[in-house]
């Protein structure tokens, strides 16, 4: 079968379609499987199984240690009382209400109370009613005997003991107060090793904080009486000042009835003021008619036309002024009776004149009369308003004085309340906190809690391991994939070749098809032990016998064929395998590769180059000699005489001959070139081993005469920065780098071929079946 597939190759390689002669685009370059790219998911996976045993030792120490830690842990108690938490009584005086600081939100004062329960007096009260500093639980970590170290503030009086200071620390620290959400409870929670003492110490507590909150409203009340007490002699007596203070200037300025005698001067005058403005109106009118009487035009004086003897004469005088009109129409006159009537009308007209003059006397008369009244009334309004002004005057200093004499009664009387009050606050015990629930003596202990403790070292382990296995991927930068080499160097990978660590597994090839062959081993033993392969130098040589199907034979013809179809036209035939530094199977990787290209009837001839340390004779098990490429390259050989026939057919091997001391000229010089020229006029394949290419120029002069170069990297150990350097160093001299080859890879520690190994077991199984049943049917 094996012999079957050789053939199919090279018949691949001389009826090569156009589409596998193209050549390789190393940046579009990429390596498809049957379910396409790997997912995330499926990296995060490889990394877990390459970092397996970091995992597994982080995850051990750290559940290994919580489970010692916890077990040697001494058990703790833990005793529960609760206590509940009202407003305080508006009727009990505090010392705050005393100076109206105004009431404290419930939130706040809540907070506070929860807080008082963890003070330090409150914990010297219970360990002094306990007694626990004499305890050893309480002891001292020191383990000495008290000695009070003896402090003194500016009083000089206060002593204190860091002993009873380190007991209190203790206590505080052993003590959770854990309040209830919506609502006034507070659950008061103390940690001991001894249960019975735990529940001492919760009931101690409670009823401690209850009688403390009873003593503070005590020595607040008190305090609050003792002051109202002092502020009542001085308020008393300021009080009784400002009222003296207040009759003496009432009685100085006559000030009985303020508010009374200021209303009625008010009064008086608004009526002043009201009959000055009549009789200014009145004085405008009279002093009107009497400019009229004094031009002359009584006929205009109000009262005169309307006067009845004035109208009397008035008609008079007309009756007589037409008797007289129609006497002298008639007689002259000195006519009697004109005379008479004459003498009438002189008469009325005296009269009416007489009348006329009283009426203007009368008018004087009112005239005078009302100016008068109007001086009197302008006088009195303005008396009454100095009189009123002086009593407003008075009044504000009289309303100064009694609102300070009302102030301080108001004052001493609602400090007479509240010490009546506070009289009554002392003698009630009224308390805002009960306590609901007293401590019982707990049964199970709380701490420590092995299943919590586990399951957290459980998560914490894991979660710790995966942190170390991905900060150990982060740090490792070397190549394990051809998807590593795809993204960080950008090349193709030729072939994928596994490790011989492990054993009796199936194995699996990277995209063509191979797999571990059981029992190599044991074939191995059965070899004599001149025919044994070097397991450091020629870990996969024993796979390469044509009969035998193994994952690293299966590898190399997966590389041979990826050769073949590397360039376009025609294969490369001058092959130079290279790698970045030293101990990364390139050797190997040659002489496996030569044996594969031998196995399709090519002549290959394998050329020794690295002349500074040569390991194909020792790895091939050659005889010594004394001619190689070193003496070519000197010409102290010929070609023919210097080449070496291997067992494997068609193989042959170029030694390196003795080592020269200036490998480095002489694979430069034109000899080398013609030694090419000669080599592939002869053979098919000429593969040149090289040294390593960051070590030495020796590897880019060949590079640059070859066909192809291959860069050998050892999957999960080579650096990929060494790799770029490598690749940048050979692109310098315009090598033609055909891809990478992944050497010595551990198939089982990435799920990256895993497919591939289940499908080649797959297929071998059913091979092996299909030549049984040939063999059977032959």
């Amino acid at each position: 079968m094996s012999q079957a597939l050789d053939r199919s190759e090279t018949s691949l390689t001389s009826t090569r379609p156009a589409e596998l002669a193209q050549p390789i685009n190393v940046a579009s370059y990429t390596v498809q499987t049957e379910a396409g790219h790997a997912l995330p998911l499926r990296e995060y996976r490889d990394i877990i199984v390459r970092r397996r045993w970091a995992i597994l030792a982080t995850f051990l120490v750290v559940v290994v240690s919580t489970a010692i830690g916890t077990l040697k842990q001494r058990p703790v108690y833990r005793a529960k009382a609760i206590v509940q938490i009202d407003r305080e009584a508006p009727n009990v005086l505090s010392f705050k209400e005393f100076f109206d600081f105004g009431g404290m939100e419930d939130e706040l004062y809540l907070e506070t109370a929860q807080k008082n329960l963890t003070s330090r007096t409150l914990a010297r009260r219970v360990i002094d009613k306990l007694q626990l500093d004499r305890n050893p639980e309480f002891a001292d970590a020191s383990g000495k005997s008290p000695v009070e170290a003896v402090s003194k503030d500016l009083n000089d009086d206060i002593r204190v003991d860091p002993r009873m200071q380190s007991v209190i620390d203790g206590f505080l620290g052993r003590l959770t107060i854990n309040p209830v959400r919506r609502s006034r409870w507070v659950e008061i929670m103390f940690d001991s090793h001894d249960p019975v003492l735990s529940a001492r110490v919760v009931n101690a507590l409670a009823a401690n904080y209850v009688q403390l909150n009873l003593e503070v409203k005590w020595d607040a009340t008190y305090k609050a009486s003792d002051m109202i007490s002092q502020q009542l002699i001085g308020l008393k007596v300021k009080l009784e000042k400002s009222e003296e203070e207040l009759q003496r200037y009432a009685k100085q300025n006559s000030i009985l009835l303020i508010d009374e005698k200021q209303s009625i001067t008010s009064q008086k005058l608004k009526q002043l003021q009201e009959e000055l403005t009549k009789g200014e109106a009145d004085l405008f009118q009279k002093e009107a008619v009497y400019n009229r009487v004094k031009g002359g035009d009584m006929a205009a004086v109000p009262g005169v036309l309307e006067d009845r003897l004035y109208q009397e004469l008035s008609a008079r005088l007309m009756d007589l002024r037409r008797q007289h009109a129609e006497l002298s129409a008639r007689f002259t006159g000195e006519y009697p009776r004109v005379e008479q009537v004459k003498t009438q009308m002189d008469e009325v007209e005296a009269a009416m004149e007489r009348q006329r003059q009283a009426v203007a006397r009368r008018v004087t008369d009112e005239h005078k009369s009302a100016q008068d009244r109007t001086r009197l009334l302008r006088e009195a309004v303005a008396a009454q308003t100095r009189e009123f002004n002086d009593i407003g005057e008075k009044s504000i200093q009289y309303s100064i004085l009694k609102r300070e004499v009302d102030t301080n009664r108001q004052l001493y009387e609602g400090l007479l309340q509240r010490l009546k009050e506070a009289g009554v606050s002392a003698g009630m015990k009224a308390s805002n906190i009960r306590i609901v629930d007293q401590g019982e003596v707990p049964s199970e202990p709380a701490k420590p809690r092995i299943m919590l403790n586990m399951a957290m070292a459980l998560v914490a382990g894991l979660g710790l391991g995966l942190s170390m296995a991905f900060l150990q991927e982060f740090l490792d930068d070397s190549l394990k994939t051809p998807d590593d080499v795809r993204r960080q160097v950008g090349l193709p990978t030729l072939g994928v070749i596994p490790s011989t660590v492990s054993k009796g597994r199936v194995g699996y090839g990277y995209g063509y098809g191979y797999g571990y062959g059981y029992g190599a081993e044991n074939r191995q033993k059965q070899l004599a032990p001149d025919e044994r392969e070097s397991p450091k130098e020629l870990a996969g040589a024993r796979h390469i016998s044509p009969h035998m199907n193994s994952a690293q034979s299966e590898a190399y013809r997966s590389l041979r064929t990826s050769i073949l179809l590397s360039t376009p036209g025609k294969s490369p035939r001058i092959i130079v395998l290279t790698s970045a530094q030293p101990t990364e199977g390139k050797t190997k990787t040659a002489v496996n590769l030569s044996i594969i290209l031998a196995q399709l009837g090519s002549r290959v001839l394998l050329v020794d180059s690295d002349m500074r340390r040569p390991r194909i004779s020792a790895v091939l098990k050659l005889p010594a000699s004394p001619t190689g490429l070193s003496t070519y390259l000197v010409g102290q050989s010929g070609l023919e005489e210097s080449i070496v026939e291997t067992q494997v057919p068609n193989l042959y091997v170029l030694p390196c001959g003795p080592i020269p001391p200036n490998p480095a000229e002489l694979v430069a010089s034109g000899v080398m070139k013609q030694l090419l020229a000669e080599a592939l006029a002869k053979f098919d394949y000429v593969i040149l081993d090289s040294p390593p290419v960051l070590h030495v120029t020796d590897g880019r002069v060949l590079a640059a005469q070859a066909d192809a170069v291959m860069l050998v990297v050892w999957g999960g150990m080579t650096s990929r920065t060494l790799v770029n350097q490598a690749k940048d160093l050979l692109g310098q001299v315009n090598a033609n780098v055909i891809g990478v080859v992944l050497n010595n890879v551990d198939l089982s520690a990435s799920s990256y071929y895993g497919r591939y190994r289940y499908r080649y077991y797959r297929y071998r199984a059913e091979e092996e079946e299909s030549e049984k049943q040939e063999a059977a049917a032959g």
